[in-house]
């Protein structure tokens, strides 16, 4: 990904896809062994959902795996998360945004629709971010509703 992304080689395709869509799984399930509670920027149903945006459906294999993937998603994520915190800001890249969104700035509301509905989905409760905030109110949120789930100490 880091290639197509910041090094322009090569196109998304199902390989660079379901190589991502498998990290959400793997990383977090690894560093969740070791705390009470993870907090991450993306589940595997925010790459599914990107997936579905920037895949040609009628290329060999892509609608079967993504229907997997979909169906995968649907199963393990009520299993590992207790909550989905959607956050619905753009991101402006010319105030020194993330490189690794460059290629998709320009789907940002497809996107937005796309992701939600994938995580609405899935069934996990979802909380959601009030828009404008500052990255310490961020966190301020994040932390009271999580503490109000009685998932960790306010």
């Amino acid at each position: 990904m880091e290639d197509i992304v910041l090094h322009g080689e090569g196109n998304f395709d199902l390989v660079a896809e379901l190589d991502l869509f498998a990290q959400h799984f793997t990383v977090p399930l690894r560093a969740a062994r070791h705390h009470q509670v993870l907090i991450t920027d993306k589940t595997p149903a925010n790459v599914l959902a990107l997936a579905g945006l920037v895949l040609d459906p009628t290329e060999p294999g892509t609608a079967a795996v993504l229907a997997a993937a979909e169906a995968m998603c649907r199963a393990w994520m009520p299993v590992a998360y207790d909550a989905i915190v959607y956050c619905r800001d753009r991101y402006d890249q010319k105030a020194g945004g993330d490189r690794m969104r460059e290629k998709v700035l320009n789907i940002q509301d497809e996107s937005d629709s796309a992701i939600y509905e994938a995580c609405r989905a899935t069934g996990v409760p979802m909380l959601e971010m009030p828009t404008g905030l500052t990255v310490a109110e961020r966190v301020q949120w994040t932390v009271q509703r999580v503490g109000d789930m009685g998932l960790i100490a306010t």
